[in-house]
């Protein structure tokens, strides 16, 4: 047995470059395995450590419930923990900073993730503790004892199903302070205030306004969104009533998950492929050299077990050192590619995460590793011990194969000359090889030409962009952001006189929000949107955005209608105002599709809506009929302004809409700018806006450079594979043709002797290789063009069946990618026979003629 071990470490050992490009394709496939598993593994624990300080341990929240429901969802089988809170409506500050009220449950708020910096928490009627965030947007120093006066601010609905809301001023002594991470607060976020509460008390509204909120902790993290839907529709909570903690539950499955990312299973797939090739290929060139030695081992009695053991240890060996070499290699990787890669949904960065090493992460390559030995050196193993001493001394490098003159033999000779006509037949002198050498040039080709066809594709980008599309012509859109009161912020007729004056400025327009409702008789709504919202009763009234715009504004609309015309919106024949609606909502939860809400809406239908009406510092809803004058087809959704398929959207004559809601601001300002001006513009703007609570510009130049940006990081990270993977595949590129000047020594000496030239034998060789490199870009362009076509038609059949949009970018021949690799495959193929072509000029004739293959 030591013999043979000793005989395999010495082959080895005496050729050192291919046991170093040996042990180098094994430990690069361990290393991308291993640091890509590392990565993941830690950035997830990383990201989900921090989603628990900042959104806490809740995985969601039921809304609006009665004290009834709230026993039934914390009793549910399937909850492992819940806290509950009185729900007060809103806390409305004069300068309309907007905060949700609760009262102050001591799990409630832990579970939510706040953390108590000062004081305590309410034990009296008329006590509130409020985030330190609230108080410096109001401009209040963080004081403990001072008193501070609110609007309260309560939806309800009346016993008539009229909607109403509750508002009364109330003052509060502050006695806590609450705080939430920082980076909490550097994205959206909503402001929460807790003040005391009980039953059976006199509180801040009427007993019997008070509904709950309840958030929950599931006993299992698996389909965490799914079950937190069953539970709502096993009690019969509405759509509206219900959120999950979506960055939470995003950061669990992301851990859950991070050893079955498509993607990696993809990578891991293409490296295995390519290292196998490379691994199987030196196998193969060794056991060419190796067969005289195997062949006197069998004249002296050696069993085919025994040769089999040879080859054997040696592949032991390269494992060996592969996976250690691989481990070394992927703690370094991973140390710099967790600052380049970001394998998470959410949008904290995690690229500080500490190194995490888990079991899991070592096992998964070590089995990689295994794999792609076992694979690889399975067949020269076997064929090893089939050789016999006959079969030793006969073997030869020499194609069986007789000699053809077809067309493209002869069209070869006519474009490449003789040189290039024997190098096309030297290619195919050992068909296996060269068919290893093809396939193993064009593997990374099927993740570059997808690359640059899609994930670098700016047109389809932007057209698959909600946030694009939503823009429309405007290249910015001025609203608010989350925690003020739209009753009572908003933007001037002085404000957009301001933006109107800036210079660069073409057009400005206006659009008023409201939070309405429609009043259906229940057997007018669709069944599943009964059910989706959790609707009971037979007269019933379902939350609607009433919007309005200005002419302009709606004149672009006109290429979304569906039925009717817009331009018909200003002049109403009927006593009814005329309207445009969008009857559609998107089922997030269950079909992930646009369904309507109202049965057989047509033009002429009149619809009962109820407006909110503030006149005096008092709000109530109004009834309103109007006319249904216009529908707008389902791509609304995801191309017009709309609320992302949330809410029944109704749009009404700007003018009247004001007039009927007492409202005298704007939710949203558009502009559109000349050209080069953007930049000068958006400066401008933010001077307006300056002075604003929460003021929120949306810039279609900054959706283009956050996306610009997202894609060249996903290039550049995709790069790195594909030089990895090149990388290997030149390596067998190089190592194959070397041996084949090796092998064939002899045959050159002939060819010098009757009067080939060294640059002739050079040129050769180069079009040999051109030849691998011709061969592998066609293979690539093949599997690049299938998966191009593939992710334009996913891409077209999603956004068709989901918003109903059908002129998405239709499918473009990658030419430009596939000459690109078909470039940089050619350019490594010479390179690597430039390389072995040297070794060439050195060769003596009368030696290499003694030579026997």
């Amino acid at each position: 047995m030591k013999v043979y071990i000793h005989l395999a470490l010495s082959y080895l050992k005496k050729q050192k470059g291919r046991t170093a490009a040996l042990i180098l394709g094994v430990a690069l496939a361990v290393m991308l395995v291993f640091g890509f598993n590392v990565i993941s593994e830690s950035q997830s624990r990383n990201q989900l450590a921090n989603i628990y300080k900042m959104y806490g341990t809740y995985q969601g929240i039921f809304t609006n419930l009665s004290k009834d429901k709230l026993g039934q969802i914390k009793n549910d089988k399937d909850v492992a923990q819940s806290a509950a809170a009185a729900d007060f409506g809103n806390i409305v500050a004069d300068n309309g900073l907007s905060m949700i009220l609760n009262s102050s449950d001591k799990d409630y708020i832990g579970m939510n993730g706040y953390k108590l910096v000062k004081g305590r928490l309410p034990d009296s009627q008329g006590e509130l503790v409020l985030e330190a965030q609230a108080l410096d947007k109001m401009g209040l120093k963080e004081e403990l004892g001072k008193t501070i006066d609110f609007k309260i601010k309560k939806q309800y609905t009346d016993g008539k199903g009229m909607k109403q809301v509750h508002i009364e001023r109330r003052k509060f002594k502050l006695v806590g302070i609450l705080d939430k991470p920082k980076q909490y607060y550097d994205g959206i976020y909503s402001l929460k205030g807790f003040t005391y509460f009980k039953e059976d008390e006199e509180n801040l509204i009427p007993n019997n306004l008070i509904t709950y909120d309840e958030i929950v902790k599931l006993k299992s993290n698996s389909n965490l969104s799914g079950e937190l839907n069953q539970i709502r529709e096993r009690y019969g909570i509405g759509r509206l009533d219900y959120e999950v903690n979506s960055q939470l539950i995003s950061a669990l499955n992301d851990l859950a998950s991070q050893n079955t990312s498509s993607f990696r299973d993809k990578l891991n797939i293409l490296l295995v492929i390519t290292a196998v090739l490379l691994i199987y290929n030196m196998f193969n060139i060794s056991l060419i050299d190796m067969i005289k030695q195997i062949g006197m081992l069998r004249v002296i009695g050696a069993s085919k077990k025994h040769t089999r053991l040879i080859i054997g240890f040696q592949s032991l060996f390269i494992l060996i050192v592969g996976i250690i070499s691989g481990f070394l290699l992927g703690t370094v990787f991973s140390y710099f590619g967790i600052k380049l890669y970001s394998f998470m949904s959410t949008l904290l960065d995690v690229s500080e995460s500490s190194i995490y090493i888990s079991s899991n992460s070592i096992w998964k390559a070590i089995e990689v590793g295994i794999i792609t030995v076992a694979v690889s050196s399975m067949i020269p193993i076997w064929m090893s011990g089939r050789v016999s001493p006959i079969e030793a001394v006969r073997k030869m490098d020499r194609s069986k194969k007789n000699h053809q003159n077809g067309w493209h033999h002869r069209v070869g000779k006519k474009l490449f000359g003789l040189t290039g006509e024997v190098a096309y037949e030297n290619v195919w002198r050992n068909k296996w090889r060269t068919l290893i050498i093809v396939v193993s040039v064009a593997m990374a080709g099927y993740l570059f030409v997808y690359d640059i066809a899609i994930v670098n594709n700016a047109e389809l980008d932007n057209a698959t962009s909600i946030q694009m599309s939503n823009m429309q012509a405007n290249d910015f859109k001025l609203s608010f952001a989350g925690n003020t009161d739209s009753d009572f912020v908003g933007y001037t007729k002085e404000d957009v006189k301001r933006i109107s004056d800036i210079d660069g400025v073409k057009n400005v327009g206006t659009k008023v929000t409201l939070e309405g409702f429609l009043e259906s008789d229940i057997k007018d709504l669709h069944d599943d949107f009964v059910k989706y919202n959790g609707i009971t009763g037979k007269d019933v009234s379902t939350p609607i955005e009433v919007k309005g715009y200005d002419e302009k504004r709606l004149k672009g609309f006109q290429k979304y209608v569906e039925k009717g015309d817009v331009s018909s919106l200003n002049n109403s024949l009927s006593e009814y105002p005329n309207a445009v609606v969008f009857n559609y909502y998107y089922d997030i939860l269950k079909n992930h599709s646009l369904e309507k809400v109202r049965k057989n809406l047509k033009i002429g239908d009149i619809i009962t809506i109820q407006i909110p009406n503030i006149e005096n510092n008092s709000f109530k809803y109004k009834k309103c009929k109007v006319r249904v004058a216009a529908l707008l087809k389902s791509e609304w959704v995801f191309k017009g302004d709309s609320t992302r398929g949330r809410y029944m959207e109704v749009i009404l004559p700007q003018e009247y809409l004001m007039s009927v809601s007492g409202k005298n601001m704007y939710d949203q300002v558009s502009v559109q700018s000349e050209e080069r001006k953007d930049i000068h513009v958006y400066n401008e703007i933010n001077k307006v806006l300056q002075n604003k609570l929460f003021p929120y510009v949306e810039s279609k130049l900054s959706y283009i450079e956050e996306s610009e940006e997202s894609r060249t990081e996903v290039l550049k990270s995709h790069m790195v594979i594909v030089i990895l993977i090149l990388f290997i595949a030149g390596m067998n590129v190089y190592n194959t043709i070397k041996n084949n000047v090796l092998i064939r020594i002899n045959e050159f000496s002939i060819m010098r002797a009757i009067g080939m030239t060294v640059k002739q034998l050079k040129s050769m060789i180069i079009k040999e290789a051109v030849v691998y490199g011709i061969f592998g870009s066609i293979i690539a362009a093949f599997l690049g063009i299938y998966r191009v076509y593939e992710g334009y038609e996913r891409v077209s059949r999603d956004y068709k069946n989901g918003f109903g949009v059908i002129n998405m970018p239709q499918f473009k021949f990658p030419i430009i990618p596939i000459l690109l690799y078909s470039g940089i495959v050619i350019g490594i193929c010479i390179l690597s026979a430039y390389i072995s072509a040297r070794k060439v000029g050195k060769f003596n004739i009368v030696d290499g003629l003694n030579v026997t293959e």
